[in-house]
Order: C-alpha cells, then structure tokens, then sequence
C-alpha cells in the first residue's frame, strides 16, 4: 500500500504533463470543442463583472423574457420584470449603478444615461423590451433635457 516516493524530475514531469492537459483543453474550448473533438456550445452573452457580480457569475436563461422599460421624472429608467428575474437583472445590470426600486418589487433603476447600455445588455440577454416614458412615449430619443420635464414660466 505504501507508494515509493517520486523523485524530483518524476513530480516535474507529472505537473508538466498535467499543465500540457489543461493547455490543450483550453485551446480546444476555444475552438468550440472539446478534447474528444464534439462542439461546445458557446455562450450567448457573457455577464459583465461588477460590484454585484463579483464572482461575474454568467446570467441564467430567463424564465420571463417581458421587460418594461419606464423614463420617470427623476432623470431615471425603471425596468420592471417579473421578480423571477431579480438575480439575473442584479448580475446584467449591476455594473451601470442599476439598483432595486425599494418601493416596487421586481423594478430596477438606472440613471437615463445608461438606458442604451442597459437595453443592449438585457437583450443580449434574451429579454423582449417593451418601453415607453412617463407620458407614453418610446423611449429611443428620451432623456431629461430633450423632453419629458414640466417648463416653469420665469
């Protein structure tokens, strides 16, 4: 049962054969295969690390694909989806400042100027975005300074 004890050059060769293995397994995952040759299936989105991700654990497949995106007067978006999707919405969007709406379960906040950055991650995603202002209105040209804000007469 007793093993004899390798020697120098039997414990350098063992790890240089094992960091050759892991090598050759990462090359060929790049390749979009693994070592016995069938296709890896590749990701669709890679989850940006952040704050709230720090692990940059990859989002999971959404359960609920409906996303609403609101412009509110308070210069931000709220995105509201189901609270299933809490956890996914915290790792995609966590990197831009987007935080929980502690009034509203299930609505996400983000300053408008993230809005693009933010739809463009949700969509990578697999979220279906139905989006619209305060007032109704699409979202696309939205932001404080164009629209959306009540004049006072000076």
């Amino acid at each position: 049962m007793d093993e004899a004890p390798k020697s120098r050059e039997e414990v350098l060769a063992a790890i240089k054969a094992k960091a050759d293995a892991i090598r050759a397994q990462r090359a060929a995952a790049a390749k979009g295969e693994t070592t016995a040759g069938a296709p890896v299936a590749a990701a669709a989105f890679e989850t940006p690390v952040s704050a709230l991700n720090a692990a940059g654990r990859p989002a999971g497949k959404p359960q609920n694909l409906k996303v609403t995106a609101a412009g509110s007067i308070n210069q931000a978006v709220e995105f509201r989806a189901d609270r299933t999707e809490d956890d996914n919405i915290k790792k995609l969007l966590g990197g831009i400042g987007a935080y929980a709406n502690p009034l509203r379960g299930g609505a996400w906040q983000v300053d408008y100027r993230y809005y693009a950055e933010a739809r463009k991650r949700l969509e990578q995603a697999g979220y279906d975005i139905e989006e619209g202002d305060y007032l109704g209105r699409p979202l696309k040209d939205w932001s404080p300074q164009t629209r959306g804000w009540t004049k006072t007469a000076t």
